[in-house]
């Protein structure tokens, strides 16, 4: 299989705001479009017992990976600013991110806050180990 990108510009109700539709296509098949669609990317993939999209029925595990490769070579090919832009948000979306966002004082690194913790952490445990 041979995939690749497409993304289809769509214009809101109230015209403020672009929505874009990213669409995987297999060149395989043929080089027409309605011939050679696949699956639509999801804006968001969760790796689940139970897969929720289409794209992830397809791919399986290797679904985020896939993801990312087609997303980075269609941002390498593609020089308008606008679709650019949306590429870069779908990107930001499949990266991984830690729930609580505090940073540590001394080094910056994210720490993971416990819930049962009255007081948030403000050092990680290598900062704190070297202060004592």
């Amino acid at each position: 299989m041979k995939l690749k990108l497409l993304i289809f510009k769509k214009e809101t109700k109230d015209y403020t705001k672009t929505q874009y539709k990213i669409v995987i296509i297999d060149l395989d098949r043929t080089k027409q479009y309605p011939q050679n669609f696949v699956c639509i990317l999801p804006k968001n993939i969760k790796l689940k017992v139970k897969p929720s999209s289409t794209f992830e029925k397809m791919f399986g595990k290797e679904s985020i990976e896939i993801a990312k490769q087609l997303l980075k070579k269609a941002l390498r090919s593609r020089p308008d600013s606008e679709t650019t832009q949306a590429i870069r948000e779908r990107l930001k979306l499949l990266d991984p991110q830690p729930h609580n966002k505090t940073k540590c004082e001394n080094c910056g690194k994210p720490i993971k806050q416990s819930k049962g913790r009255f007081r948030p952490y403000k050092f990680c445990f290598e900062c704190y180990s070297k202060r004592l």
